[in-house]
């Protein structure tokens, strides 16, 4: 930064004892002479080939005037800067006193084209000519202090060009009628300085600057207005992140700054901005976003002391795709995928300490948003990663909140819509800056159809859903970092499509089953998933806390499927109990009924194992053991006959068990 300023000093003490040496040559000698003078010895002055059309010069008004000047690249052929006319009045009677004073300075016609090539531009080797000035300054500065003032007066820039062309990207930037006005321009003094640009951009927009500073303070006053920047201008850099084939859009900024330039990260920052029309394409994935409006109204942030104090934000007609691939990458890091790699000379070092304010540590986030409007936003998520294609659209999306703030709790509610006419809500309260404290998250889906989630059960469970109705609630709060989530599933008419041979499940749960046994006469299941756990546990994965709740839930009910019928009995241990008379070698009807009732669940779900294991009295006899055996090969083969199929049937040996008075068979239904 100091750096910087010494070297622009340096410059522009030297161009003020050019117009001093014009003046005085051209007084002395006249203007042709100071011509000749500046044309012989523009590279001792500048470093570069210079040539004057033209030199006026009066003595006794101190008014100097330059027609035609150009000054060339480094090869002296090409053109780098030069301009129509150069009008300037210096008043000779302050030198006396040691102070340059011009009282007013006219340039018209500037016509500079800048060139960028890596780390060096085009006027480098001028930097460069006047290098060992900079550096005699830098070792002066603070220790001998100049005792010579600069002032100018009325400055100004009309009709001016101003070409930029980045080589490497072969991007160019061209800012036509650029207008500057600087009323006061102050060097070694008290009094400030001031200065106003205005130009506009040849694919389209307006800048207008307008900047106060006492250099003797390096208090500054910034205004900036921009109004109609086209997006796709800044596009050759943003493919530096991400390669983006189109970027459309508006920009709109009216911001200001004040504070003190040897500490920026602590000025005061006031900003209204918008941007209108976005869109985001890529050639490889089409269009990702798009953005009817943005807008933000910022009345004060510092950024050293961390205050963002945001009277209102709102977003309007936002359209995203967000999709996974089955490389396991996304939108976003496919798009940051084809970046080049940034070396470390790209990044340069910041160390001065105007960057940091002086601050060794942060201070604590200070926000406050006055108002947060979402509307009209649609985001669709596509999962490429199934067996079968999976795409799910939330549209009309619409969040609304008032006074935000990470000095207390905060409430905000979402609405979007579902396909086939599903709705979501969304109810937050809670706490910011100290989120584990205290969170409350309601969420509500209504209205889903299951087939929509078809991909889904697909992948996990190797079959489809092809009806029904789903309805979910979801209560999560969060005190003091535990928490406690009350879950409700709320399902109409499911119904499963037939097991998919060319798909290997993920999960392996009698949801068939289940199903068949939650389902109410009104073919309604509900299903209460509670989860609990600390959230600062290294551990703690709420998605699996859910599935695991979830999983245990469905094995639980298949494995206790009393529900089902009067006509099964329990055992202790919750199994299905089916007595028999160990002098019989056949089941009764009643027998026969509840083995039926319990095949059914191996019928509708090929997942569920039947387990029978027979339990007798101790050292059955010889005739006792041959009913067992008989009537195992009838249980086996009634079985198969109900369509149960082999690997679905176990039958265990026949075991004492003083638990079990009477002779008779445990059934466990287990899953795969």
């Amino acid at each position: 930064m100091k750096k910087a300023l010494n070297i622009a000093k340096i410059v522009l003490a030297s161009l003020v004892a050019l117009l001093l040496l014009i003046l005085v040559c051209g007084s002395l000698f006249g203007g042709c002479a100071a011509r000749h003078y500046l044309n012989g010895h523009g590279e001792e002055l500048l470093g570069r080939k210079v040539n004057v059309d033209g030199v006026g010069v009066n003595l006794f008004t101190g008014r100097v005037s330059v027609k035609g000047m150009t000054v060339y690249e480094d090869d002296g052929i090409k053109s780098f800067a030069g301009f129509d006319t150069l009008d300037v009045g210096v008043s000779l009677l302050r030198l006396l006193g040691k102070t340059v004073y011009v009282r007013d300075l006219t340039l018209s016609g500037l016509d500079v084209e800048v060139l960028h090539d890596g780390d060096r531009f085009n006027f480098t080797s001028i930097i460069d000519h006047f290098q060992q000035d900079t550096t005699r300054a830098e070792d002066e500065e603070d220790t001998v202090p100049s005792s010579w003032v600069v002032s100018l007066h009325d400055m100004k820039i009309v009709r001016g060009k101003l070409g930029y062309t980045d080589v490497q990207r072969q991007n160019r930037w061209g800012m036509n009628d650029l207008n500057l006005a600087v009323p006061d321009f102050t060097v070694g003094g008290s009094e400030n300085t001031d200065a106003g640009l205005a130009l506009t951009f040849d694919d389209g927009g307006r800048l207008s600057v307008r900047a106060a500073m006492n250099t003797a303070t390096n208090v500054f006053d910034v205004a900036v207005d921009l109004e109609g920047f086209a997006l796709d201008q800044v596009r050759p850099y943003v493919v530096d992140v991400a390669h983006i084939d189109r970027l459309g859009g508006h920009l709109a900024i009216s911001a200001s700054a004040t504070g003190i330039l040897d500490s920026l990260m602590n000025m005061n920052l006031k900003v209204k901005a918008r941007v209108d029309d976005v869109e985001l394409r890529d050639r490889e994935l089409g269009k990702i976003a798009a953005l009817r409006h943005f807008g933000i109204d910022a009345e004060q942030v510092t950024l050293g002391k961390n205050i963002y104090n945001i009277n209102s934000v709102n977003l309007d007609g936002l359209k995203l795709k967000y999709e996974l691939f089955p490389d396991s990458s996304n939108t976003l890091t496919r798009l940051l995928a084809r970046q080049s790699p940034q070396s470390p000379s790209d990044s340069p070092a910041v160390s001065d300490s105007a960057l940091d304010g002086g601050n060794a540590t942060p201070a604590p986030l200070r926000l406050r948003v006055g108002s947060l409007s979402i509307k009209d936003a649609d985001i669709i998520f596509a999962d490429h990663t199934l067996p079968d294609e999976f795409e799910f659209a939330v549209t009309g999306i619409k969040l609304n909140a008032e006074n935000l703030t990470t000095a207390g709790n905060n409430n905000a509610r979402l609405l979007a819509s579902l396909p086939n006419g599903g709705k979501a809500i969304v109810d937050w309260q809670g706490n910011i800056s100290d989120w584990k404290l205290n969170q409350r998250l309601l969420l509500n889906i209504k209205n889903l159809h299951l087939t929509d989630l078809s991909p889904y059960m697909v992948a996990y469970f190797g079959m489809p859903f092809t009806d029904g109705v789903f309805s979910f609630t979801s209560l999560n709060t969060i005190k003091q970092s535990q928490l406690k989530g009350d879950n409700k599933i709320d399902i109409f008419k499911p119904t499963l499509g037939d097991k998919r041979s060319d798909v290997k499940p993920q999960l392996h749960l009698p949801i068939r089953a289940a199903l068949y046994i939650l389902k109410d006469k009104d073919q309604k299941v509900i299903l209460p998933v509670p989860v609990s756990g600390n959230i600062d546990s290294p551990k703690f994965n709420y998605m699996k806390l859910v599935w695991k709740t979830l999983g245990n839930l469905i094995v639980k009910v298949v494995t206790s499927p009393v529900t089902s019928s009067d006509s099964l009995s329990l055992d202790k241990d919750g199994n299905v109990f089916i007595a028999v008379d160990a002098d019989e070698h056949d089941f009764t009807s009643q027998q026969f009924y509840q083995i039926d009732k319990v095949a059914e669940l191996a019928k509708i779900d090929e997942t569920v194992t039947l387990n029978f294991t027979l339990v007798s009295r101790p050292e059955p006899k010889k005739r006792e053991a041959e009913n067992h055996e008989r009537r195992n090969k009838i249980l086996r083969h009634h079985l198969a006959e109900l369509g149960v199929a082999e690997k679905q049937i176990v039958i265990n040996t026949a075991v004492t068990d003083s638990d079990h008075p009477d002779e008779g068979y445990i059934v466990k239904i287990t899953s795969e």
